[in-house]
């Protein structure tokens, strides 16, 4: 009943939070003008889950969290009627002063009075796991299997997933830099925007693992989640950015010239037309989520919190940190900006020119091979005296032909 009423109310808080995002668009809120107290406050909860981070590390809390994946151990599943509790369980590997980690395993033909588990241990020698596997068989387990796996293997995966991670952020900041001109920065404020969401994700695992809620572990699972979010959350960010791209490129195209001030106003105009967008599909994304986490059984519960955590932040750093810190940086982005939207303008118009001249001669069935042969040269001439002397050719080449 407890997780119907908790559902519920998040259910509530979201639907809250996207009315007051509508009247953030209509009223047009000025995030730009109040960035600096918007990341300052950032900053704070920022660090305070960085502090929360070191502090697990240095104390050896955080060690105690890895999965097996991660620091190797021993897996056993087994079939145990249901009436066998995990308490049960618990207290049978609490004789030899290990914790265990229970996940329910769903198979498509299961009996119904009973369940199939995978138990998760830290590693134990021969003789401990023999004594083990004996008193579950006669509580009226069935041993499925078991094995050990190395600490050896643990690192490896544990270096190997962090090595997974960097490379994402790398590529992304390269393909970043490409997708918008070659500038950096682009890619640079993505990433800081992603590094906030993998480090609030870790410091909400890590203190409600140290509080003692059951299935908050640092394994594969948690690696998947984070970098699903890393995947995730860069849409939003792309997506703003692109919105201030071709908002400066109209802007360019009416006044020729834009100013700091007005570039400001641009970006905040380019969150506003956005906002409404990416807070809807995140929060759409968070009520399957919650539907999981309240809902749902204990095996997905803590993946299905670590992307809800990691989807709300990502949503989070992209209007408020993003968007932000392109006005920050305003004065390496917005010269090298103008200088590419310039360069792609003026092959445009060139084009064009060429186009309409080319429109003249479309009432006829073809064109002469003389008149299509200057169309070309004027598509590659940049200089309009030149278009128009092609131009004034191409229509005496036409006269010459019909005498």
């Amino acid at each position: 009943m407890i997780n119907y009423i908790l559902f519920s109310i998040f259910v509530l808080i979201t639907f809250a939070l996207a009315f007051f995002t509508i009247k953030a668009e209509k009223n047009k809120f000025q995030i730009i003008k109040h960035s600096k107290t918007i990341l300052s406050i950032i900053s704070v909860y920022f660090g305070f889950f960085l502090l929360i981070i070191f502090y697990s590390i240095f104390s050896g809390k955080i060690y105690n969290m890895l999965g097996i994946d991660f620091v190797g151990g021993t897996l056993t599943e087994i079939k145990i009627p249901k009436n066998i509790t995990d308490t049960d369980l618990s207290n049978i590997y609490k004789k030899y002063n290990m914790e265990i980690t229970i996940q329910d395993v769903i198979l498509q033909e299961q009996e119904k009075d009973k369940r199939t588990i995978v138990i998760k241990t830290k590693p134990m020698d021969e003789k401990q796991k023999n004594e083990i596997l004996k008193e579950l068989k006669n509580m009226g387990a069935e041993i499925r299997k078991t094995e050990n796996i190395s600490a050896t293997i643990g690192k490896e995966t544990l270096i190997n997933a962090l090595i997974a991670l960097i490379i994402a952020l790398i590529a992304q900041v390269i393909y970043i830099a490409f997708r918008f001109g070659n500038n950096i920065m682009y890619g640079i404020i993505a990433d800081i925007g992603l590094i906030h969401d993998v480090v609030i994700m870790l410091g909400v695992y890590v203190i409600l693992g140290m509080l003692g809620f059951a299935g908050f572990e640092i394994n594969s699972i948690f690696l998947a989640a984070v970098l699903t979010v890393v995947g995730y959350s860069v849409m939003d960010t792309i997506i703003i950015f692109d919105r201030i791209r071709e908002n400066l490129r109209i802007e360019l195209k009416k006044n020729q010239k834009i100013s700091l001030e007005q570039f400001d106003n641009l970006i905040n105009n380019s969150i506003i037309q956005t906002i409404v967008r990416s807070v809807f599909t995140t929060f759409t994304v968070l009520l399957t989520l919650w539907g999981i986490v309240f809902l749902g059984g204990e095996t997905l519960r803590s993946f299905a919190i670590a992307l809800s955590v990691g989807t709300f932040s990502g949503a989070l750093s992209s209007i408020f940190i993003a968007a932000p810190l392109v006005s920050i940086f305003k004065e390496k982005i917005l010269s090298k900006d103008i200088k590419l939207i310039t360069e792609e303008g003026e092959p445009e118009k060139t084009k064009a020119l060429a186009q309409n001249i080319m429109q003249i001669f479309a009432h006829q069935q073809e064109n002469p091979e003389e008149i299509q042969e200057e169309v070309k040269n004027i598509e590659v001439k940049q200089d309009p005296k030149s278009i128009r002397n092609k131009y004034l050719r191409t229509k005496l080449i036409r006269k010459e032909k019909n005498q």
